[in-house]
């Protein structure tokens, strides 16, 4: 017999992460993660599946594996850990690398370097190239508890405050046991690739002072001088990834002229200081952009691709891209096209390619099971792992139905809809109206754990993508200087669809959520309608002319999306802050946020609550210690199974 999804069935969720492809390319390393509700944490371990003999173990046992690579020959894994709890001084800044053999036995201690660390590459038998948080010393003779803030950005969601630290490169060298800070002091490094070799790095970064900008720059750096000679000197451009193809150098990225910050990326080869666009015609999102709250640990590959032997059959890199609602694996022509490369699955959330054999690692969704790990080989897909199949056998879940809505202004939306689970013919539901984050992103029919849980608790659940979000090309996403208009408009054409056309939808009985954009619509619409009788606002935003200076997207942002700033045309920003309406409000909310989250920060959670308090209005606020912006996502797992209950119980007693 089957059973409903319940709140704690995350804690028996795995999520498969971070594929790395042997130098043979006969094995696949990969890191899974657990919830652990008695540590309040999660358990990581490296997995090793075998490609030739179908065969999948797990490597390492003490739940405490980090980021990891293979060593120059394959003989060895090296990774970072937190096993060893004795070494405590400097938490966090402090990283302590392994070596253990495929074949399995004991890690054995490899070294340490005294800094936060955050990927790890083999150069040869004895060197390590390290990407590490290096922060500035100051002259503190009175030893006081004092932060030094010379810069913007001073903070980083997930990081806290950050005052001057830099992402930076550095080669560890085990027989001399030394570390070498190899970039400049004021350089950020965002991304880098090694070249065949590993003579060289290409480094997507930027070097700045007191504030960062929102161009970059792409470096070539040699990793025996320390040389470094930036490529892309004088051109005004935001670069995402940049990789060698061939014998020149394959970017992606944007000069933001037409769309701004959310513009969408291109292919351009980069020359002697110029660029050479590639893919002109491409208007597609390079990334995964699918919205879900079940995959954890995952890399950020928006814009990155992976170069393959031209010298073999394949033509060009592998990349991800989202479109409409699936993110799925292409490959980029010479002359310029893309080729579609997966098919199965909905969702690529992580992926390595072996640029000799052309295999691809990824991690995917498909239909409503989480991610596991798969093999593309030959044009053909394969499941290579399957953890989350037992328990998902179990469980009676509701099934995501799509519908397309006109929203009588030349769109055609992308929606679904999900019926309680134990759904009875002829009865009304109480209906939840989920918001997505981004706005840039998208929704999809994955599996999505908390709207599971509504389904099973006896709510219908409707949600789409309203004009902001992805998948859909640059005019699609384009609000700059209409959030609150366009999309507003589109989540209540789209709600009244739902209403007008699903007989099971009670519209006396909707309740509306959402996080971080999806927040700053939940704020929205209970300032423009009362057609809501309950609201769950989580992380989100309220004042867009405060929000100026206290976010970790970039002091850029509010400008380039509302169109002003405090002191030039703040009426434009402040048009479109809820906070501007919120004598509006009738509707009953709850506010969720979190005390480390600087994407979306307390404040603008706690405006809107002492406006409404003040108002009368009904509204309570519920702040997660410790937390950031990714509490849903990838909290501490008893956080998140309240932040789960909160949001279950407000709409209970409302609905």
């Amino acid at each position: 017999m089957k059973r409903n999804v319940e709140q704690n069935d995350l804690l028996k969720l795995h999520f498969p992460s971070n594929p790395s492809f042997s130098p043979e390319a006969g094995r696949i390393a990969y890191r899974m993660s657990r919830p652990n509700a008695e540590k309040n944490g999660y358990d990581s371990n490296i997995w090793l599946y075998d490609i030739e003999n179908d065969t999948n173990r797990k490597l390492t046992n003490s739940g405490a594996e980090n980021f990891f690579c293979w060593n120059h020959d394959g003989s060895l894994l090296i990774f970072a850990s937190k096993r060893d709890e004795n070494k405590d001084e400097g938490k966090g800044k402090r990283t302590s690398f392994y070596a253990i053999s495929p074949q399995g036995g004991e890690a054995a201690p490899l070294f340490d370097v005294p800094y936060a660390a955050h990927s790890v590459r083999a150069l040869d038998e004895r060197r390590y190239l390290l990407t590490a948080s290096y922060e500035p010393e100051y002259g503190n003779p009175e030893d006081a508890d004092v932060m030094i803030f010379e810069q913007v950005p001073f903070m980083a969601n997930g990081k806290g405050y950050i005052g001057q630290q830099r992402t930076a490169l550095a080669v560890y060298d085990t027989d001399a046991r030394k570390l070498k800070r190899l970039t400049p002091p004021s350089m950020e490094v965002a991304r880098y690739v090694l070249n065949k070799n590993k003579t060289e790095a290409l480094i997507v970064g930027v070097d700045y002072k007191d504030v960062k900008p929102a161009e970059n720059s792409v470096y070539k750096m040699d990793l025996f001088t320390g040389t470094i000679k930036c490529l892309s000197e004088g051109l005004p451009f935001t670069f995402a990834h940049a990789s060698w193809l061939d014998d020149v150098v394959l970017v992606t990225g944007t000069d933001h002229k037409s769309m701004g910050v959310n513009e969408n990326l291109k292919f351009y080869i980069l020359e002697n200081g110029r660029l050479q666009c590639l893919t002109p015609d491409l208007d597609s999102s390079l990334g995964h952009a699918v919205a879900t709250d079940s995959h954890y640990g995952c890399l950020d590959l928006s814009g990155a691709f992976f170069p393959r032997d031209s010298a073999l059959r394949f033509e060009g890199p592998v990349y991800c891209a989202t479109d409409v609602m699936k993110s799925r694996l292409y490959e980029l022509g010479k002359d310029g096209r893309s080729k579609q490369l997966t098919f199965d699955t909905s969702a690529v959330v992580d992926y390595c390619v072996d640029a000799r054999s052309g295999r691809v690692a990824f991690v995917a969704y498909e239909g409503l099971y989480p991610p596991e790990l798969y093999l593309l080989e030959s044009g053909k897909e394969k499941r290579l792992t399957n953890f989350n199949r037992p328990l998902f056998d179990e469980l009676r879940l509701s099934q995501p139905i799509h519908i397309s809505a006109d929203n009588g202004q030349g769109w055609k939306l992308d929606g679904w809809y999900m019926k309680p689970t134990n759904f009875q013919e002829g009865k009304k539901y109480p209906t939840l109206l989920h918001i997505h984050g981004g706005p840039k992103a998208a929704f999809g029919d994955l599996y999505h754990h908390e709207m599971q849980c509504w389904a099973a608790k006896g709510y219908a659940v409707i949600y789409c993508n309203p004009r902001g979000g992805d998948g859909r090309g640059s005019a699609f996403q384009d609000i700059r200087g209409r959030y609150g208009d366009l999309d507003y408009h589109d989540l209540m054409i789209f709600t009244d669809w739902c209403v007008e056309n699903l007989p099971f939808v009670d519209g006396s009985r909707l309740g509306v959520t959402g996080g971080s954009y999806g927040g700053y619509m939940t704020n929205w619409i209970i300032t423009q309608t009362d057609r809501f009788k309950a609201a769950v606002a989580q992380r989100g935003i309220s004042n867009w002319v405060s929000k100026f200076g206290g976010c970790d997207i970039g002091y850029y942002y509010v400008e380039d999306q509302h169109l002003g700033t405090p002191w030039n045309n703040p009426e434009n920003p402040w048009r479109e802050s809820p906070l501007k309406y919120v004598d509006k409000a009738k509707t009953p909310i709850l506010f969720i946020h979190s005390t480390e989250d600087f994407r979306c920060e307390l404040n603008q959670g706690f405006q809107m609550f002492t406006a409404l308090k003040v108002l009368g209005v009904e509204s309570r606020m519920c702040v997660f210690k410790g937390e950031n912006h990714e509490l849903s996502r990838s909290g501490k797992p008893r956080n998140r199974l309240a932040r789960l209950r909160e949001i279950s119980d407000w709409f209970d007693s409302h609905l």
